[in-house]
C-alpha cells in the first residue's frame, strides 16, 4: 500500500484514506462553506454539485473498496478522481477565488508520494488537465502574456513542488528499504545470536564439568547449571562479589583457604589456574573439584572475559584416599613383622656351626631376598611420603651425583655395561639433596634394569641458564609413545619390565617425578624403541 503503508491490510487502507484523501475532503467541505457565504450564487452551479459529488465518491471509494486486493496502481483512480473534482471546481470558482488551485495540492502530491514514477506522470498529466479544463468549459483563452502567467504559474509551481515531493519520496524509500534490509539482517543476526546461545548453554548443560565465563569487567555471563550447584555448597553466588565462600579446603582437605586465594577471586586477577584442587562444602558433605582458569583473548590482544572450568572429582579423590591408606597400611603391617624375620636370621646365622657352610649359603639366600623385599616395603613407604617438605640448602651437586653414579657401577659391571658421567667440576643449586639424589639413582637403577647388556650408559650434569639438568641416557628396548604418557603412573610398569621379569612396584619414576616436581622442575622423555633412551631432570637452580 502506498503512503509509509508497508502491510496491505484493511488497517492499512484506512490509514491511507486518513492521511491522503481525508485531507482533500475536508478541504473540498471548506470550499464549498466558503462558496455557499461569499459566492452563494456559484455554490449550486453544474460544476459545482459535480466537483463536490466526485469528491465525495473518491472519498467513498478510497474507505470502502479493499484495494489492498488489487495491484498497487489501481489506488491512482481515487486521485484521479480528486484531481476531475479539482477541475470542475476550479473551472467555476477560478475567476473570483483564484486559490482555489491549491485543492489540487492533496491529489498530486499524494501521487508523488505514495507511487513511483508513474505517480509523477500522472500527477503532471492532471495538472495540465486541470489548467486547461476551464478554457474548454468557457471557450475563453488567455490573450496576453501575463494572463498566460497568471494562469500556469500556480500549478506550474504545484507540480515543481510534486516533484521535488517525488524525488524526496524515491529517498525516503529507498533508506526505508536500507533500514528494513539492516532490521532484517539484525533480526537474522538476533536470531543467530539467540540459537547460539541456547546451543552453547545446552553444551554446558550437558557437560559433566562446571563452566562459568565472566567478562572483562569481572561479571558473570553465562554458567551452567552445575557451576551454580558447586558454589552453592559453598555459600556464595556466581555473580555476586565476593565470589568465595568459608567451606572451602585445600588438597590436604585440613587446610582452610582464604577468600582472596579461592578459584574465581584468582581467576579474576587474571592468574592462570591449571587442575587446582578443593574441596566444597560443608564437613559432612565435602565434594572434591579439580579447577583451571584462564583469561580469553580477542585476536588484537585485547581481554574478552574469563574462563573458570571445575570438574567433580570426588570419587576419584576418595578412590584415591582409599589407596594411600590402603598402602600405608600394608607397608607398617609388613614392617614390622620383617623387622623381626631379619633379625631372627642374623640370630640363626650365629647358631649355626661355621663348617655348615651349605646351611649358612641358604641363611645368606633368604637374608638377600629378606633384603629385597625390606626393599621394596620402602619404596610402599616412599610413595606415601611425597608430602614431606623438601629441605633446601646451597650445595655442590656434583659429589653428590658422582656417588651415585660409583653406586651403580657394580650393577652394571654384572651385566657388561660402563656408565660415564659427563659434569663440570662444581655445580652449586639451592635443592633437597637427599632426595634429588634418590631421583637420579631411581633413573641409573632404570638404566642398567633395562639397558641391553654390555652397553654404555651416560649422565650428563649441566647448568643451561639459570637451570640444573641431569640426564640419563641408555641402549635398550626403549619405550613406545603409548608407555611414555603412563611411565610416571603409580604402579604402571612396561611390557619389557614384564616380560623381564624385572622387580618392582612401578613406583620409582613415580617418586622420582614428585621429588623433581617439588623442586618446580620435570623430567623429560626421549624414547626410540629399541635404540636410545634418555631421561633428564631440569630444575631450577636456585
Amino acid at each position: 500500500m502506498p503512503l509509509f503503508e508497508l502491510e496491505a491490510s484493511r488497517s492499512g487502507r484506512r490509514r491511507v484514506f486518513l492521511r491522503a484523501q481525508l485531507p482533500f475532503l475536508l478541504g473540498t467541505l471548506f470550499l464549498a462553506l466558503v462558496t455557499w457565504f461569499a459566492l452563494p450564487d456559484d455554490a449550486l452551479s453544474p460544476l459545482m454539485v459535480g466537483g463536490y459529488v466526485l469528491a465525495f465518491a473518491a472519498s467513498v471509494a478510497a474507505l470502502w473498496v479493499p484495494w489492498e486486493r488489487f495491484a498497487r496502481p489501481w489506488m491512482m483512480s481515487v486521485a484521479v478522481v480528486d484531481m476531475a473534482a479539482v477541475a470542475l471546481i476550479r473551472a467555476e470558482l477560478l475567476p473570483d477565488l483564484p486559490a482555489v488551485t491549491m485543492l489540487a495540492v492533496f491529489p498530486i502530491f499524494w501521487l508523488a508520494y505514495g507511487f513511483p514514477w508513474y505517480g509523477i506522470v500522472v500527477a503532471v498529466l492532471g495538472a495540465v488537465f486541470m489548467t486547461s479544463f476551464g478554457f474548454f468549459v468557457g471557450n475563453t483563452w488567455p490573450t496576453t502574456p501575463i494572463e498566460w502567467a497568471r494562469l500556469i504559474t500556480l500549478p506550474v509551481l504545484i507540480v515543481g513542488v510534486a516533484v521535488v515531493v517525488y524525488i524526496a519520496a524515491r529517498h525516503l524509500r529507498r533508506n526505508s528499504a536500507r533500514v528494513r534490509a539492516a532490521q532484517h539482517d539484525q533480526e537474522i543476526a538476533l536470531r543467530a545470536a539467540q540459537d547460539a546461545e541456547t546451543l552453547a548453554l545446552s553444551i554446558l548443560n550437558t557437560v559433566s564439568a562446571g563452566v562459568a565465563f565472566y567478562d572483562a569487567d569481572g561479571r558473570l555471563d553465562v554458567a551452567n547449571e552445575l557451576a551454580h550447584r558447586m558454589v552453592g555448597m559453598v555459600g556464595f553466588r556466581l555473580d555476586e562479589p565476593p565470589y568465595a565462600g568459608d567451606n572451602v579446603l585445600a588438597a590436604d582437605r585440613r587446610s582452610k583457604i582464604p577468600y582472596a586465594d579461592q578459584i574465581i577471586p584468582r581467576a579474576l586477577r587474571g592468574e592462570t589456574i591449571e587442575e587446582h584442587v578443593e574441596w566444597l562444602g560443608p564437613p559432612d558433605a565435602q565434594v572434591a573439584i579439580m579447577a583451571s582458569a584462564r583469561r580469553v583473548y580477542r585476536d588484537d590482544g585485547e581481554v574478552l572475559g574469563t574462563v573458570v572450568v571445575a570438574y567433580d572429582v570426588t570419587e576419584l579423590a576418595d578412590a584415591i584416599e582409599v589407596r594411600e591408606q590402603f598402602l600405608r597400611t600394608v607397608s607398617h603391617e609388613l614392617r614390622t613383622p620383617m623387622t623381626s624375620i631379619t633379625g631372627f636370621l642374623d640370630l640363626i646365622d650365629e647358631a649355626v656351626s661355621p663348617e655348615n657352610e651349605r646351611l649358612h649359603g641358604y641363611i645368606q639366600i633368604v637374608t638377600r631376598k629378606t633384603d629385597d623385599l625390606v626393599d621394596r616395603i620402602g619404596e610402599l613407604l616412599a610413595a606415601n611420603d611425597d608430602e614431606r617438605p623438601l629441605e633446601r640448602s646451597d650445595v655442590d651437586l656434583v659429589p653428590a651425583i658422582l656417588r651415585a653414579v660409583d653406586d651403580i657401577r657394580t650393577a652394571a659391571s654384572r651385566r657388561a655395561m660402563t656408565v660415564a658421567l659427563d659434569a663440570p667440576a662444581t655445580l652449586a643449586a639451592r635443592v633437597d639433596l637427599s632426595r634429588l639424589t634418590d631421583a637420579v639413582t631411581e633413573l641409573l637403577t632404570n638404566a642398567v634394569k633395562f639397558g641391553d647388556d654390555g652397553t654404555a650408559i651416560a649422565v650428563r650434569v649441566a647448568r643451561v641458564d639459570d637451570r640444573v639438568t641431569v640426564a640419563v641416557t641408555n641402549h635398550g628396548v626403549g619405550i613406545t609413545h603409548a608407555e611414555q604418557r603412563r611411565i610416571f603412573d603409580r604402579f604402571y610398569r612396561t611390557a619389557s619390565a614384564r616380560s623381564r621379569a624385572v622387580q618392582g612396584f612401578g613406583l620409582g619414576l613415580t617418586n622420582a617425578r614428585e621429588v623433581v616436581a617439588a623442586h618446580g622442575g620435570h623430567i623429560l622423555i626421549d624414547s626410540v624403541p629399541d635404540a636410545a633412551t634418555t631421561f633428564t631432570i631440569d630444575i631450577p637452580a636456585g
